[in-house]
């Protein structure tokens, strides 16, 4: 009878059948202690790492949302940097009105103008140019022969007679030497004088403000109330949708019931209501009151309260519905039935172990608010229910540039340019912060 083998591994695992396997084949050092030199590189050490590092290792490698990262900060410095370096204020009035960028200065543009057009009525036709040229030659005691005269209709027919003067000439011949950069009269008269003019890169609106500190401006206030937003809807959304789904049942229906009442709710026109009512009910009250409510509902409007008033009032509801569905997941986990059993409070299950596991998606949600904010105002203040005159933003400008737009386009085209590019900026990097943020896409 053949003698059974038993195999030296047991079955399904990695480990040894000691009943099958010969102790005797190992080397008499085999379980000896291992040595320094063996022990270093056994298990390499790792720098230990934090979420957050962990989620701005992977942001980096993400090209897009890191160039948009650096776009979004050099409008930021643009905006908040920017207006302390210019030493024009947005509602300045000068004396450089309807400046064109990188251009001559409006007085100097019609001079030059003027006289291209008085050298253009002067030229001679062709006729003309022979008959003098005759009257001279004929002075001159001599007569022209036809090829002389065939050059001289040909050059008078093309415009190079003794009356054409082209644009270089009348530059020269008047002086204009503010080709770069935007001056009027009085300032190139000051910057020959010796004194430091700041030129109107930009140029300058039809009351004589510069129109870079105007746009610097407006940017300024749409971050700002794109941030302030995105804040209200944070407190808000992460309350109402972590009680929501932390308390379930009952409680939790008829508070979904309320948020899809809110979501039904049109939210221009709420904001066009509140402003109506903020502006009868506070006008009255600022009137003889003083302080930091009166300076800025002043700096800003009552149309920028009611909108802040209107994000806190509707914008949530996203928010909330997104912590609603974490909390439904995380709220089963160990953890927390750990601290129930230990007698947490559900307010410190919430605030210690469920918002914590929630960041990931408060964050990206957070920023993904802040473009949706500065669309709405630059839409509102477009249609004139934004800041108050003489504040500025972006859409306000797109607005009172659409009145000359064929005279003056880069009055709409810059602001319009930088809203966009913001815009596009803060969507690529809330992009890149959902993916840097996501523990489902951990590598």
């Amino acid at each position: 009878m053949a003698e059974k083998k038993i195999s030296p591994r047991k079955p399904f695992s990695l480990h040894l059948n000691e009943e099958a396997f010969d102790f005797g084949l190992l080397a008499p050092d085999s379980f000896s202690a291992a040595d320094k030199s063996e022990k270093e590189g056994f298990i390499p050490d790792r720098v230990p790492t934090s979420y957050w590092k962990d989620a701005w290792r992977r942001m980096r490698k993400n090209v897009v949302a890191m160039v948009a990262l650096a776009v979004l900060l050099v409008i930021v410095l643009f905006a908040f940097v920017g207006p302390l370096i210019v030493p024009y204020r947005y509602d300045q009035f000068t004396d450089a009105q309807n400046l064109k960028p990188w251009h001559y200065s409006l007085e100097d543009q019609q001079a030059v103008d003027a006289l291209l057009a008085e050298a253009e009525s002067s030229r001679l036709t062709p006729e003309e140019a022979l008959e003098k040229a005759r009257a001279e030659a004929a002075a001159e005691g001599r007569k022209l022969s036809l090829t002389e005269e065939a050059t001289i209709k040909a050059k008078a027919k093309q415009g190079n007679g003794d009356a054409a003067l082209t644009e270089e000439d009348a530059i020269a011949q008047l002086g204009v030497k503010a080709k770069l950069f935007g001056y009027s009269r009085q300032e190139l008269e000051r910057k020959a004088a010796g004194e430091k003019v700041f030129p109107h890169v930009f140029g300058t609106d039809n009351f004589g403000r510069d129109y870079m500190v105007r746009i610097m401006i407006g940017a300024r206030v749409s971050l700002l109330v794109g941030v302030f937003a995105a804040v209200l809807v944070l407190i808000i959304g992460a309350l109402y949708g972590s009680i929501s789904g932390y308390a379930g049942g009952m409680v939790d229906t008829v508070m979904q019931r309320i948020v899809e009442v809110i979501q039904s709710v049109p939210e221009v026109l709420v904001i066009l209501l509140i402003s109506v009512v903020l502006k009868e009910n506070f006008n009255d009250k600022l009137s003889t009151s003083t302080g930091l409510l009166r300076l800025m509902f002043d700096t800003v409007g009552t149309n920028v309260i009611a909108m802040f008033i209107a994000f806190g009032s509707l914008y949530w509801v996203t928010m909330s519905r997104i912590i609603r569905g974490q909390i439904l997941q995380l709220k089963q986990q160990e953890y927390v039935t750990a601290a129930k059993a230990l007698g947490g409070k559900s307010s410190r299950i919430i605030k210690k172990h469920l918002l914590p596991n929630c960041i990931g998606q408060i964050v990206t949600t957070t920023f993904l608010q802040i473009p949706s904010a500065i669309f709405l105002e630059s839409f509102l203040s477009y249609l004139g229910v934004g800041v108050d005159i003489p504040m500025t933003s972006l859409g306000s400008l797109c607005s009172a540039a659409l009145s000359g737009l064929r005279t003056y386009p880069e009055r709409l085209f810059i602001p319009a340019a930088v809203l966009s590019v913001m815009i596009l900026c803060l969507n690529l990097v809330g992009d890149g912060l959902r993916d840097a943020l996501d523990p489902k896409l951990k590598k």
